[in-house]
């Protein structure tokens, strides 16, 4: 079997975390951005107060998440933490319809 040196590990384990941090990032933020809106709307606020709010919010929102990929211990704990962070929304947003 070839093993791979310890560079190639730390240049695959970068490669996850950009990954994670541009793509995974992106994702549940925007997910996270959608079920907040329509949440707030069934609350009552006005749709259009609402989606501009939360996107505000989703600037930060991205960048506290792309940190956190870059903080965890490798790149599957961040996977796995965005995957986990993302089934709440995804209820909320497959229930509100």
């Amino acid at each position: 079997m070839i093993g791979f040196s310890s560079v190639a590990r730390a240049r695959w384990a970068n490669a996850g975390r950009i990954t994670a941090c541009t793509l995974g990032a992106y994702g549940l933020t925007a997910l996270v951005t959608a079920a907040l809106s329509r949440l707030l709307v069934r609350l009552g606020m006005d749709a259009v107060e609402a989606v501009t709010g939360v996107t505000l919010a989703s600037f930060a929102l991205f960048a506290v998440i792309a940190m956190s990929a870059f903080h965890a211990r490798s790149p599957a704990r961040a996977w796995v933490i965005m995957i986990l962070l993302a089934l709440p929304p995804t209820l909320l947003l497959a229930l509100s319809e």
